[in-house]
C-alpha cells in the first residue's frame, strides 16, 4: 500500500506541475480575401514530393513498433519513389548524419492513444499524461512541441477517443491533422471541428505503417507536398502554409491528378484529372455544398473542372475528389483531399494562439497538491506509528 502511495505520488506531481492554458474562443474564418495554400500558378521553384511522415520499423526490443527493420521500411519506400520518407518511432529520432530518413518522431505513452507527429524534430520531448488525459493537457503538450520549432501534427484523432470530438472547436497551435490513416475512416469530423472554429490546420495522409507486408498497410496513403526540396526546412515551412494534398492509392501510385485552384471572387475553380467517380466541396460545419459524379462535371480535353460560387457563411471551403479505381485500403476507392481555402483579411489567418493562465495554473496546482496531501498524510502517518510501536521495549513484569 505505501509503495502504491508512493507510486501515485510520483504521478500525481507530474499532473501538479500542469500549465494551463487560455484558448481562443471559436470562431469562423472572417475577412474579404481568400486565403488560397494552391495559388502557385507562378512558382516554378516548388514540386509536389511524396511524402510518409508516418511509419514504424522494430524498435524498443520489440515492445512495440514495427516488425521489420529500419532499412527494410526505408527501403519499400524507397521502391515506391517517395521523395521524403520517415521512421515515426516512438520518441526516437534517427541519427543525425542519417539523411536518408526524415526527422519525425511519436509522441505520447498515454493508453488513451493521443498521440503527436514530431515533424523536423531535433531532440525528443518525454512529458506526458499517462491516463485521464483532458484537453486542457493536450494543450500544453502541443505548446510544449511547438516550442522546438517543429511541425506538430495530432496523429489518427479519432483513434481510442484519444482526442474527444469536441476538443477541436479548443486546441490551437498545432499546425496539422492526420486526416488519412489505414488504420481509421477519415477523420473529416475531426477536421470540420477545427476548421469551423477557425483554427487554420492542415491535413496530412499517412500509412502508419507497422508491417510492410500487410496487406492495405503500405503505400495506401500519403501526402503530396508542394516545396522547393525535401529537405527539413523546405517540408516544414510547406506544410505551415498548407501547401498539401492527402492522398488515396496503391502501392504509393494513384491515376488521379491536382492541376489547380483558384479563387475568382468567391467563386472556386477546380481542375483535376483521371478516372473520377465524383467531387464533393464541404464548408462550415462540414456541410456540403456542392456534390456531383464525374457525367455532370465540366470536361475540357481530359480535364474535368469544377465551378461553385462559396457560401456566405462558409468560413471556409474544401475539395473531396473520389475515384473510380480501388485503392489497397479495402472497399476504399482513390481519392485526393484537400486542402481548404479560407476566409481572412489578409494578414491573420484565424484565431489567436493559447496563452498561459497563470491564475488558473496556482490554483490548480495547489488544488492538486491539496488533494495529493489528503491522500498520502493517512499513509505517511501510518507508517510513522508501526516504527514506533516496533521500537518500543516490553517491560518486564
Amino acid at each position: 500500500m505505501i509503495a502504491l502511495s508512493i507510486i501515485g505520488s510520483g504521478v500525481g506531481s507530474l499532473y501538479a506541475s500542469t500549465v494551463l492554458y487560455d484558448v481562443p474562443p471559436a470562431a469562423p474564418f472572417e475577412g474579404d480575401q481568400w486565403y488560397n495554400p494552391y495559388d502557385v500558378r507562378d512558382d516554378r521553384s516548388t514540386r509536389w514530393l511524396k511524402a510518409n511522415f508516418h511509419a514504424h520499423s522494430h524498435a524498443w526490443r520489440g515492445l512495440t513498433e514495427g516488425d521489420q527493420s529500419a532499412d527494410d521500411v526505408v527501403s519499400a519506400y524507397r521502391r515506391m519513389g517517395y521523395d521524403v520518407i520517415a521512421l515515426s518511432n516512438y520518441h526516437t529520432l534517427p541519427p543525425a548524419s542519417d539523411t536518408s530518413v526524415f526527422p519525425v518522431y511519436e509522441h505520447g505513452w498515454n493508453i488513451s492513444k493521443s498521440h503527436r507527429l514530431v515533424i523536423g524534430a531535433q531532440s525528443v520531448r518525454w512529458r506526458d499524461y499517462p491516463v485521464g488525459q483532458h484537453m486542457l493537457h493536450q494543450q500544453e503538450l502541443i505548446e510544449q512541441l511547438r516550442a522546438d520549432g517543429a511541425v506538430v501534427a495530432i496523429a489518427h484523432p479519432a483513434m481510442r477517443n484519444g482526442h474527444a470530438l469536441a476538443s477541436f472547436e479548443s486546441l490551437s497551435g498545432y499546425d496539422a491533422l492526420e486526416v488519412l490513416n489505414h488504420f481509421l475512416p477519415p477523420a473529416e469530423s475531426q477536421w470540420d471541428r477545427a476548421l469551423s472554429s477557425g483554427r487554420a490546420v492542415w491535413l496530412l495522409a499517412n500509412d502508419d505503417t507497422h508491417d510492410i507486408r500487410g496487406i492495405g498497410e503500405t503505400g495506401v496513403h500519403w501526402t503530396l507536398v508542394r516545396a522547393p526540396s525535401a529537405g527539413v526546412a523546405d517540408i516544414t515551412s510547406a506544410i505551415r502554409a498548407g501547401r498539401t494534398i492527402g492522398v488515396r492509392g496503391h502501392s504509393g501510385h494513384t491515376e488521379l491528378e491536382f492541376l489547380s485552384l483558384r479563387m475568382r471572387g468567391d467563386t472556386m475553380e477546380l481542375d483535376v484529372r483521371g478516372p473520377i467517380d465524383s467531387v464533393r466541396l464541404v464548408g462550415q460545419a462540414g456541410a456540403v455544398r456542392f456534390a456531383a459524379d464525374a457525367d455532370t462535371l465540366e470536361t475540357r480535353g481530359d480535364t474535368i473542372r469544377v465551378r461553385a460560387v462559396a457560401d456566405p457563411r462558409d468560413g471556409y471551403l474544401r475539395a473531396v475528389i473520389i475515384g473510380r479505381e480501388p485503392s489497397a485500403r479495402a472497399g476504399a476507392p482513390q481519392a485526393l483531399y484537400l486542402n481548404p481555402v479560407v476566409r481572412y483579411d489578409g494578414r491573420t489567418l484565424g484565431v489567436s494562439g493559447a496563452v498561459i493562465s497563470v491564475q488558473r495554473t496556482a490554483a490548480f496546482r495547489l488544488s492538486v497538491i491539496g488533494l495529493l496531501t489528503a491522500i498520502v498524510a493517512p499513509h505517511v502517518a501510518r507508517l510513522g506509528n508501526a516504527r514506533a510501536r516496533r521500537r518500543q521495549v516490553p517491560v518486564a513484569s
